[in-house]
């Protein structure tokens, strides 16, 4: 009987080691992560203090405004084509 409860406490021992491991590498794991994600939000900082976001920003603000011009210019050129010469469209009935 003695000899059951020695293996079942050895056992329990190296269970109890081996989870102690697993949580020290799990530790380091997440050490490591939060050092990524630290060194990655400093960098994000950075740029948007040095106005590189707004830059970019600004950049496709502009080429959606070119891009809403063409299609502006493409919706006139097919209504035109469409109504036979007419050069806008009717304003919308309002009044339902």
């Amino acid at each position: 009987m003695s000899d059951i409860k020695s293996t079942i406490e050895e056992k329990a021992n190296e269970l109890k080691n081996q989870a102690t491991e697993k949580l020290g590498d799990l530790k380091g794991k997440a050490g490591q992560l939060g050092e990524e994600l630290k060194e990655k939000a400093e960098g994000a900082w950075d740029k948007m203090k040095s106005g590189e976001a707004k830059e970019k920003l600004d950049q496709l603000k502009d080429e959606a405004g070119e891009k809403i011009h063409e299609l502006t210019d493409k919706a006139k050129g097919l209504w035109t084509k469409l109504t036979g010469g007419e050069e806008t469209p009717p304003a919308p009935d309002t009044k339902k």
